[in-house]
Protein backbone atom coordinates (compact mmCIF):
# COMPACT_ATOMS: atom_id res chain seq x y z
CA UNK A 1 0.00 0.00 0.00
CA UNK A 2 2.75 2.73 0.88
CA UNK A 3 4.99 1.08 -1.94
CA UNK A 4 3.20 0.42 -5.48
CA UNK A 5 5.71 -1.00 -7.79
CA UNK A 6 6.15 0.57 -11.28
CA UNK A 7 5.25 -2.12 -14.20
CA UNK A 8 7.20 -1.53 -17.37
CA UNK A 9 6.68 -3.50 -20.44
CA UNK A 10 9.55 -4.25 -22.95
CA UNK A 11 9.02 -6.63 -24.47
CA UNK A 12 8.11 -10.20 -24.60
CA UNK A 13 10.19 -12.54 -22.37
CA UNK A 14 11.28 -14.93 -25.41
CA UNK A 15 13.02 -11.82 -27.39
CA UNK A 16 14.43 -10.76 -24.30
CA UNK A 17 16.15 -14.14 -23.34
CA UNK A 18 17.18 -14.23 -26.93
CA UNK A 19 18.80 -10.81 -26.96
CA UNK A 20 20.81 -12.05 -23.51
CA UNK A 21 21.57 -15.34 -24.67
CA UNK A 22 22.78 -13.67 -27.84
CA UNK A 23 25.22 -10.96 -26.08
CA UNK A 24 26.28 -13.98 -23.73
CA UNK A 25 27.23 -15.29 -27.10
CA UNK A 26 29.03 -12.81 -28.44
CA UNK A 27 31.57 -12.53 -25.41
CA UNK A 28 32.16 -16.23 -25.61
CA UNK A 29 33.39 -15.28 -29.41
CA UNK A 30 35.27 -12.44 -28.71
CA UNK A 31 37.42 -14.00 -26.10
CA UNK A 32 37.95 -17.40 -28.24
CA UNK A 33 39.47 -14.91 -31.13
CA UNK A 34 41.48 -13.56 -28.88
CA UNK A 35 43.07 -16.55 -27.75
CA UNK A 36 42.71 -18.31 -30.78
CA UNK A 37 44.45 -16.14 -33.02
CA UNK A 38 47.76 -17.25 -32.57
CA UNK A 39 46.62 -20.77 -33.88
CA UNK A 40 45.50 -19.30 -37.19
CA UNK A 41 41.56 -20.01 -35.61
CA UNK A 42 38.61 -17.41 -36.04
CA UNK A 43 34.76 -18.00 -34.14
CA UNK A 44 32.05 -16.42 -35.71
CA UNK A 45 28.28 -16.09 -34.79
CA UNK A 46 26.03 -17.45 -37.35
CA UNK A 47 21.79 -17.51 -37.45
CA UNK A 48 20.31 -21.01 -39.02
CA UNK A 49 17.58 -20.60 -40.90
CA UNK A 50 15.67 -22.16 -38.01
CA UNK A 51 16.14 -18.92 -36.59
CA UNK A 52 19.01 -20.28 -33.64
CA UNK A 53 22.31 -19.36 -33.39
CA UNK A 54 25.24 -21.26 -33.92
CA UNK A 55 29.30 -20.72 -33.18
CA UNK A 56 30.94 -21.66 -36.43
CA UNK A 57 35.05 -22.12 -36.29
CA UNK A 58 37.10 -21.70 -39.27
CA UNK A 59 40.60 -22.46 -39.93
CA UNK A 60 42.15 -19.55 -41.67
CA UNK A 61 45.10 -21.74 -42.67
CA UNK A 62 42.96 -25.03 -44.10
CA UNK A 63 40.54 -22.24 -45.60
CA UNK A 64 43.68 -20.61 -47.61
CA UNK A 65 44.87 -23.62 -48.86
CA UNK A 66 41.83 -24.84 -50.27
CA UNK A 67 41.35 -21.76 -52.39
CA UNK A 68 45.01 -22.69 -53.05
CA UNK A 69 43.64 -25.62 -54.71
CA UNK A 70 41.30 -24.46 -56.91
CA UNK A 71 37.63 -23.19 -56.75
CA UNK A 72 36.21 -26.83 -57.98
CA UNK A 73 37.84 -28.21 -55.62
CA UNK A 74 36.88 -26.21 -52.90
CA UNK A 75 32.98 -26.73 -53.34
CA UNK A 76 33.43 -30.43 -54.08
CA UNK A 77 35.16 -30.51 -50.58
CA UNK A 78 32.40 -28.30 -48.84
CA UNK A 79 29.54 -29.96 -50.30
CA UNK A 80 30.96 -33.26 -49.39
CA UNK A 81 30.93 -32.17 -45.93
CA UNK A 82 27.50 -30.83 -45.76
CA UNK A 83 26.29 -34.14 -47.02
CA UNK A 84 28.42 -36.05 -44.76
CA UNK A 85 26.77 -33.52 -41.57
CA UNK A 86 23.54 -33.72 -42.59
CA UNK A 87 23.57 -37.67 -42.78
CA UNK A 88 25.42 -37.82 -39.34
CA UNK A 89 22.21 -37.68 -37.21
CA UNK A 90 20.29 -40.40 -39.14
CA UNK A 91 23.86 -42.51 -38.64
CA UNK A 92 23.81 -41.75 -34.85
CA UNK A 93 19.72 -42.57 -34.50
CA UNK A 94 21.15 -46.52 -36.07
CA UNK A 95 24.00 -46.45 -34.04
CA UNK A 96 21.57 -46.04 -30.91
CA UNK A 97 18.73 -48.23 -32.36
CA UNK A 98 21.36 -51.25 -32.93
CA UNK A 99 21.83 -51.52 -29.24
CA UNK A 100 18.03 -53.04 -28.42
CA UNK A 101 17.98 -54.60 -31.07
CA UNK A 102 20.92 -56.66 -30.79
CA UNK A 103 19.74 -57.19 -27.22
CA UNK A 104 16.69 -58.58 -28.39
CA UNK A 105 18.26 -60.91 -30.68
CA UNK A 106 21.18 -61.97 -28.16
CA UNK A 107 18.18 -62.86 -25.44
CA UNK A 108 16.21 -64.45 -28.27
CA UNK A 109 19.72 -66.61 -29.37
CA UNK A 110 19.88 -67.49 -26.08
CA UNK A 111 16.14 -68.79 -25.75
CA UNK A 112 16.37 -70.77 -28.57
CA UNK A 113 19.81 -72.44 -27.21
CA UNK A 114 18.03 -73.18 -23.85
CA UNK A 115 15.27 -74.71 -25.60
CA UNK A 116 17.65 -77.14 -27.81
CA UNK A 117 18.11 -75.28 -31.23
CA UNK A 118 21.84 -74.96 -30.74
CA UNK A 119 22.50 -74.58 -33.74
CA UNK A 120 19.65 -71.31 -34.44
CA UNK A 121 20.92 -69.68 -31.26
CA UNK A 122 24.42 -69.77 -31.89
CA UNK A 123 23.79 -68.25 -35.54
CA UNK A 124 21.33 -65.76 -34.10
CA UNK A 125 23.55 -65.12 -31.47
CA UNK A 126 26.77 -64.90 -34.19
CA UNK A 127 24.95 -62.82 -36.55
CA UNK A 128 23.62 -60.31 -33.53
CA UNK A 129 27.08 -59.83 -32.35
CA UNK A 130 28.76 -59.21 -35.87
CA UNK A 131 26.20 -56.58 -36.91
CA UNK A 132 25.95 -54.80 -33.55
CA UNK A 133 29.87 -54.27 -34.30
CA UNK A 134 29.63 -53.24 -37.92
CA UNK A 135 27.19 -50.77 -37.48
CA UNK A 136 29.06 -49.69 -34.75
CA UNK A 137 32.12 -49.20 -36.61
CA UNK A 138 30.28 -47.73 -39.75
CA UNK A 139 31.88 -44.07 -39.48
CA UNK A 140 35.17 -45.65 -39.33
CA UNK A 141 34.31 -48.22 -42.37
CA UNK A 142 33.31 -44.78 -44.68
CA UNK A 143 36.57 -42.71 -43.42
CA UNK A 144 38.21 -45.64 -44.36
CA UNK A 145 36.06 -46.02 -47.77
CA UNK A 146 36.41 -41.97 -48.58
CA UNK A 147 40.19 -42.38 -48.14
CA UNK A 148 40.92 -45.35 -50.61
CA UNK A 149 38.59 -43.24 -53.13
CA UNK A 150 40.73 -40.30 -52.76
CA UNK A 151 44.10 -41.88 -53.01
CA UNK A 152 42.42 -44.05 -56.37
CA UNK A 153 41.08 -40.60 -57.45
CA UNK A 154 44.96 -39.27 -57.31
CA UNK A 155 46.29 -42.23 -59.09
CA UNK A 156 43.82 -42.93 -61.70
CA UNK A 157 44.98 -40.06 -63.58
CA UNK A 158 48.94 -40.91 -63.62
CA UNK A 159 47.21 -44.12 -65.38
CA UNK A 160 46.07 -42.77 -68.49
CA UNK A 161 49.35 -40.65 -68.67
Amino acid sequence: MFFTQKIQTVGSVKEFLKEEQFRDMKKVVKRFNKKAEAKGLKASLTTLATGATAISITDKILTTHAYAAGPVEYVKGEAKQKVVEAFMPLVDMIQALSYPIALVMLTGGALLFMINRKDQGISLIQNASIGYILVQMMPLIMQLLVGIGKSVGLVAPLLLI
